[in-house]
Formats: C-alpha cells, sequence, structure tokens
C-alpha cells in the first residue's frame, strides 16, 4: 500500500460465521466508491488481491477483500472446505457490510471475482441490485462432473469420483473426519505448481495445501450461463486468458447482454496471476474507473 492509504482489517458475520478481511481506503475525504474482491478455488486473500486493491486505491476507489468461510483468517468448519452456496452468501454479506461504511459511496459498488469468485460475482451479480459494476476474471462457467473429477485428481475417472464422494458424505453424516485431497494434484497441475511455488511465506501463512473432497461435489450451480443474462443493466467485464482450459467462458461472455466487455489477456489460467497480472490489473482498474470515477457515469 502508498502512503496515501488508509488501511485496516475488518470483519463481519455471514450465517453466524466470522468473516475477516482487509479494507483500504483512499486518503482524503469521501464517501468513496468501493470494489470487493474475492479469490478462487481454495485461494487466499493474500493471493493477488493486496495488489489489485492497491491500483484501485490508488486511483481513488476504495477496497475490500476477504477470506472466504472455512479459510484463511475467516471461521467455519470444516477447515480447507469450499461452501459453494456459503461463498455466495459470503459475498452478498461482503456488500452488506460494504455498503453501511461511511466511507463508502453505496450508488459506487463493485465486486471482481477470479476464477471460482469469477463465477460467484457473476451469479451475485444477477440476483444483487447493490452491485453497479462487475469484473469476472478466468470465470469457472462450467462445474461438470468430468471437470470436477478432473480437478480433484481422478482425471476421467468420474464413477471412482462419484463413488468417493458418496463415501465421504456417508461417513461425514456419521460424524468421521472428512476426506482430504491436495490442493496440487500429482499430475495436470504444473501451472499451478508454479504459481504456489512463487508466493512468499506470508502469503503462504494460511495456506494448507489441501482442500476436502467435498470441495469438488458439483451442486445445482453447474452451469451459470443462464443467470448470465439477468446481470444487465449492471455493466459487466469478462477479463480472460488465451490459454485457459475451463469451458465456458465465451459462451459466458456471449451470454452477457449490454454493457459488457472483453479483455483478453496472455497465458494459462494462473497468467492473471504470473505473466499478465500488470494487464489483468490495468484493465481491472480502468474498467472501475471509468464505471465510477468519470463525469458522465454509465
Amino acid at each position: 500500500m502508498t502512503e496515501n492509504t488508509k488501511e485496516r482489517t475488518i470483519e463481519f458475520l455471514s450465517d453466524g460465521h466470522v468473516i475477516r478481511g482487509v479494507l483500504g481506503v483512499p486518503d482524503g475525504d469521501g464517501p468513496f466508491p468501493i470494489v470487493i474482491l474475492g479469490q478462487g478455488l481454495a485461494g487466499l486473500k493474500e493471493w493477488t488481491l493486496p495488489e489489485v486493491g492497491a491500483a484501485l486505491i490508488q486511483v481513488g476507489i476504495a477496497a475490500l477483500w476477504f477470506d472466504y468461510r472455512n479459510f484463511g483468517d475467516s471461521d467455519g468448519l470444516p477447515r480447507d472446505e469450499v461452501s459453494h452456496y456459503g461463498r455466495l452468501q459470503d459475498w452478498h454479506d461482503a456488500i452488506s457490510y460494504a455498503a453501511s461504511l461511511p466511507e463508502v459511496d453505496v450508488q459506487k459498488l463493485g465486486i471482481w471475482g477470479t476464477s471460482l469468485g469469477g463465477r460467484d460475482v457473476l451469479a451475485v451479480a444477477a440476483v444483487d441490485r447493490r452491485v453497479k459494476a462487475v469484473v469476472s476474471q478466468t470465470p469457472l462457467v462450467k462445474w461438470m462432473p468430468a471437470l470436477a473429477a478432473r480437478m480433484a485428481g481422478f482425471g476421467t475417472d468420474v464413477q471412482r469420483f462419484s463413488r468417493e464422494l458418496a463415501v465421504d458424505r456417508t461417513k461425514r453424516t456419521l460424524a468421521e473426519a472428512p476426506c482430504y485431497v491436495p490442493v496440487v494434484k500429482a499430475s495436470g497441475d504444473t501451472a499451478k505448481a508454479a504459481f504456489i511455488a512463487g508466493l512468499s511465506e506470508g502469503d503462504k501463512r494460511n495456506y494448507s495445501g489441501r482442500v476436502t473432497l467435498q470441495s469438488y461435489q458439483p451442486t445445482t450451480l453447474i452451469d451459470i450461463i443462464p443467470l448470465i443474462e439477468l446481470i444487465s443493466p449492471t455493466p459487466v467485464l469478462f477479463i480472460l486468458a488465451e490459454q485457459d482450459f475451463l469451458p465456458g467462458q465465451k459462451e459466458a461472455y456471449h451470454a452477457a447482454k449490454e454493457p459488457k466487455s472483453l479483455v483478453t489477456i496472455g497465458g494459462d489460467h494462473f497468467g492473471p496471476y504470473t505473466v499478465s497480472k500488470s494487464d489483468s490489473i490495468k484493465a481491472t482498474t480502468d474498467w472501475f474507473e471509468k464505471r465510477f470515477l468519470a463525469k458522465s457515469m454509465y
């Protein structure tokens, strides 16, 4: 953060869980526009979000970034479990918290999410009209069983994946410990492994290297394309990576109604955090600056 920034830790409740994060506010008199930032599957608030927040704050937009329930500094059990519906509630409650702050202009409130967080912000913006602008970066649009099995480390064996999910769920109903799998799988996770390896020790202070198997359980959010056309008239920006392996991203962009924009950056799914980080941050900053600080609002 720059010396022209006021930064503090914050916390708020979501379904009884204490969600913890960081609020950065530009120097000067508010109220300020604000953008709420969230990471992806198993991602922590220390990963790239402070840099995105700093860029926004530099141009006069406040930023709030947080850990989802069950991760990082936030409460929730079991630890390191992606709660697909719970994350959405965390987003709604983060919006409620931000809107309660005297430093915030509630008519200029945006959300930004990446990867699984990119899916979340599309779903949230479709139903929460308090959101005035949204950026979805490399979103996970289609959570199909085949993709979930691959991401969980089962390769193409969807049947074994489904069986083990069912066995684990039964054990958990009988008060047994949840099954965990590595975040970085033994094969096929080269880009993710390189990204994790490049993080600082401070960035990894809450990183366990594992998630519960149930984190990969497909839900009724299996395909959010039908929700995307509901986002309009809220403006949406898609930031997509040229070599991303996730399906449905361009379909999602085409499903969105105006006003919408698309920025394509270099690299794979982790490109926005590595080789194209500066490009993705600039696209984000330019978008929100245009939407929230331009004299003629859209």
